[in-house]
């Protein structure tokens, strides 16, 4: 009887953990009153929770090296050499990112051109970014499609993995996508991917300008919530501190039911050195769970 029982509980228990897999998302907390990073966390200072029902956290891992793309919006003005010159600049800052980190720079106007890897070897990524620059000069003069581009952002990753990230830089208008924000927010939430928004406009009610007096409309506020419900940020003038922002956080492993075919919403929070939950913590987190069969651990070091 006793062989019985434990034949019976071996299988119960191997039948549970069938019914749960892994799944992978990039948080990154802050100190609600200081807004720095919150270090050293454990999995244990986490938790998570769906439907109602807590979710076991199985990893955190804080040294990320997920890959990053790049992606800037080239202006419409029909003056090539100002265009190249704006993305040569963008493309130094890809190019002297640190060796060994995994990323792409792409540009865009009416159609993206984006490099054909995620590189990590310095003189690979600069002839990847020359490229990119010296094919720039094709889209002077063109309108902006910038839903349909960062869907092609998303397809340069291929096969997705936890963390990818896509850092725009944009006025955040959109002139001539046959996709809409619906639709990107779909996708980028189905494919775990964050989107880091640096936009180059002036946020006031006035005289739209940048800072060497061109002008700029206002970007739509869907943009923002995009990028926030994809557990990314969203700044004016940024793009230092963005790229860093994009390799910054925690890889969460958490055990979901096997049986999600689609994102789902879901909640996380801090909890302090006590056990208890950190009032003060601000999490910047992806407002749904990509299904299991959407991740892999493969970007986290």
């Amino acid at each position: 009887m006793l062989r019985f029982l434990c034949t019976l509980t071996f299988f119960i228990a191997s039948s549970l953990l069938a019914q749960n897999c892994t799944t992978y998302a990039v948080v990154d907390p802050f100190n609600g009153k200081t807004y720095r990073g919150i270090d050293d966390l454990k999995a244990a200072n986490f938790e998570a929770r769906a439907g109602g029902h807590t979710l076991p956290i199985v990893s955190a891992t804080q040294n990320l090296n997920n890959r990053v793309l790049v992606l800037l919006q080239l202006s419409n003005s029909a003056e090539k050499q100002e265009m190249q010159n704006e993305a040569r600049k963008i493309g130094d800052l890809v190019r002297y990112a640190p060796a060994g980190r995994a990323i792409a720079f792409g540009v865009f106007a009416e159609k993206a051109v984006i490099s054909s890897d995620f590189s990590t070897d310095p003189q690979k990524r600069a002839a990847a970014i020359d490229d990119v620059v010296a094919r720039a000069a094709q889209l002077a003069g063109k309108t902006s499609a910038l839903y349909d581009s960062l869907h092609e952002g998303i397809v340069a990753f291929g096969p997705h993995q936890p963390g990818d990230t896509i850092l725009l830089m944009s006025d955040g208008k959109d002139i001539t996508s046959k996709r809409n924000l619906g639709d990107l927010e779909k996708e980028f939430l189905a494919n775990g991917v964050r989107l880091l928004v640096v936009i180059e406009a002036i946020p006031t009610m006035g005289p739209k300008t940048t800072m060497a007096g061109t002008r700029f409309a206002l970007p739509t506020p869907e943009l923002k919530s995009l990028s926030s419900r994809t557990g990314g940020a969203y700044r004016y003038f940024e793009t230092g501190a963005m790229l860093d922002f994009a390799w910054a956080g925690y890889m969460l492993g958490l055990q979901i039911p096997a049986a999600w075919d689609k994102p789902k919403d879901w909640q996380l929070q801090v909890k302090d050195s006590n056990g208890k939950i950190d009032k003060a913590a601000l999490v910047y987190a992806p407002a749904k769970l990509a299904s299991c069969g959407n991740t892999t651990s493969t970007a986290a070091h």
